[in-house]
């Protein structure tokens, strides 16, 4: 289960993520210029750090050192050219029809592209008088490495590929019924592996 509150304490977004026995927190939302690779700012992480810390017990003390990855992007935000005020920036996605018909779609976040993709067909259907053949499927279209996976595929994956059970289950919760090729790119053993236990006198 994850958390989001928007009302941090400057206004913008917290949340905090599970991901492979960690957290991932963020985000911080500033101006910048552009470059290549932008490097996260220790500012930006305190900051992360810091409103961490008004979600957690006070016993929990979250320290740098806590840190094990940090990595910041650059997002582009578009102006929208119907709002009267021209420096209004669209956070989210924005879909348009110039003058001359074009039908454009800027912004959103990779997250949302099914939603952005429905909105624009939706958009393109109205405005060009579209005769679709039935409702959007896209909510029922199952993404590469869904096809084939099930709760128990990690049995076969250690059965095939010699897997340690932590090791079978990482690749198909990560990769879905692609594990296999992940699986594949390593020379099978055709066994299962077994705890090994050690013992020592000292």
């Amino acid at each position: 289960m994850g958390l989001l509150d928007p009302a941090t304490s400057d206004g913008r977004v917290i949340f905090f993520l599970p991901w492979q026995g960690n957290v991932i927190a963020g985000t911080t939302d500033s101006a910048t210029t552009i470059s290549q690779n932008p490097i996260p700012q220790e500012k930006e992480i305190q900051w992360i750090l810091d409103e961490v810390k008004n979600y957690l017990s006070p016993d929990v003390k979250v320290r740098r050192g806590d840190v094990l990855s940090a990595w910041s992007g650059i997002r582009p935000l578009v102006k929208d050219p119907d709002a009267k005020d021209t420096q209004s920036l669209v956070r989210n996605h924005m879909i348009n029809v110039s003058a001359g018909g074009l039908l454009t779609i800027a912004g959103g976040k990779w997250t949302t592209y099914r939603a952005m993709a429905e909105e624009t067909v939706d958009a393109a259907i109205k405005e060009y008088n579209l005769k679709p053949t039935g409702p959007s499927q896209t909510d029922h279209i199952k993404l590469l490495g869904a096809h084939a996976w099930t709760k128990t595929m990690y049995i076969k994956l250690i059965q095939q590929f010699g897997l340690e059970t932590e090791v079978a289950k990482h690749l198909a919760e990560s990769y879905g019924d692609q594990a296999w090729t992940v699986a594949s790119m390593s020379d099978p053993t055709g066994m299962s592996v077994s705890p090994r236990t050690c013992d020592i006198v000292s």
